[in-house]
């Protein structure tokens, strides 16, 4: 069985305190079962040969296509980066928003 292509990446590179990082975001769809993952890598370019060295990255696996590709999004194009020690609460968040805008509450009082 191949392994599905990513269908999304974002590259960004994220300058702090004389430190060079590399963030790489991925959106990939699975088939079986059908899921959709989505993850970010981080690496630090170190030494006088620029070597990227990777330091972190996580996984995240969602059931829903939409939302999926929504937090990708979200992710990837964040005006600042978002490292990968952060994303389990950032999507969380997100995915709190998401569901509270789905409900309308009307108050009504027999006043």
């Amino acid at each position: 069985m191949t392994k599905p292509a990513v269908s999304k990446e974002n590259i960004r590179k994220h300058l702090q305190d004389g430190r060079e990082f590399v963030l790489r975001y991925e959106f990939e769809p699975q088939a079986n079962p059908e899921t959709y993952l989505i993850r970010a890598h981080l690496g630090e370019i170190q030494g006088e040969n620029r070597r990227l060295e990777p330091t972190s990255f996580i996984e995240l696996r969602c059931p829903y296509k939409d939302l999926s590709e929504k937090l990708y999004d979200f992710i990837s194009d964040a005006r600042e980066p978002v490292f990968p020690i952060h994303l389990p609460d950032i999507v969380r968040d997100q995915i709190s928003c998401t569901l509270l805008d789905t409900f309308r509450f009307t108050f009504k009082t027999s006043l």
